[in-house]
């Protein structure tokens, strides 16, 4: 009898064991599903945050000025947030996020220039991959080197009386010399005494139509015709732009 009482004793504390054992186990797995699922919500919020930022540039004449933030943006990004960046350390490499890839183009790129020939922008179709930015490098070294000769506001004035200043050199001498007062009068920081300074193969000339460039650029309406998203983490990868032929 004495031993009966011990089995049943046994099998109960067994039995005890088992159902603590199982709702320990319970409890672990629902931990575990809980923060599964905290996990996967988090990187839906962080992946539709990620997203927002890039989507406002989804839509129809997005400008210049725009699209040229938004190149710098993901550059930013490619490089502190990306597999491109060179810092194990990065939220990029950790997560490995895909780099971002924009490119836009110009179909016929003359539609920028001021006489048919392109000093500033030379090619139709750009692409800005990787953490350097070589498109927005090269411009702007270039037009920080022209705003740091002639100075913004004269550039501007210039580019604006264009018609009035840069005129055939064929023309009499009485337009060269007016011309030459419209440009004396337009130029905050440069002056010029004749015709020839302002010529057809002159610097100053082919360095106020490289300005103009830039600010047609910046005034040209883009259409963002393709958006790409990684499989796997839902993020953009890539935007491809187009100018629809507007300027404002």
């Amino acid at each position: 009898m004495e031993n009966a009482s011990k089995a049943l004793i046994m099998a109960g504390s067994v039995l005890i064991a088992l159902m603590i054992i199982g709702a320990l186990i319970l409890t672990f797995s629902n931990i575990t599903a809980y923060q599964e699922t905290n996990t996967r919500s988090t990187r839906s919020t962080q992946m539709a945050e990620f997203n927002s930022q890039y989507e406002t540039y989804n839509r129809k004449d997005v400008r210049g000025s725009d699209l040229y933030s938004l190149l710098n943006k993901a550059i930013d990004y490619n490089r502190r947030e990306s597999t491109a960046g060179t810092n194990w350390a990065d939220k990029g490499q950790e997560m490995a996020y895909e780099p971002m890839v924009i490119t836009f183009t110009i179909s016929d790129i003359s539609e920028l220039s001021a006489d048919g020939t392109n000093r500033l922008f030379t090619s139709s179709t750009n692409e800005v991959t990787g953490k350097s930015n070589d498109f927005g490098n090269k411009v702007k070294d270039e037009i920080d080197d022209l705003e740091d000769t002639y100075g913004q506001t004269s550039l501007t004035n210039l580019t604006t009386n264009l018609t009035k200043i840069f005129i055939d050199d064929g023309a009499d001498v009485d337009k060269k010399e007016e011309a030459v007062k419209n440009f004396n009068s337009a130029s905050r920081k440069l002056t010029v005494n004749n015709f020839s300074e302002i010529d057809e193969d002159s610097t100053i000339r082919s360095d106020v139509y490289k300005y103009y460039e830039y600010i047609q650029f910046k005034r040209a309406h883009f259409d963002c015709e393709k958006v790409e998203y990684n499989n796997q983490t839902g993020r953009i990868t890539k935007m491809e732009f187009k100018f629809n032929g507007k300027f404002n």
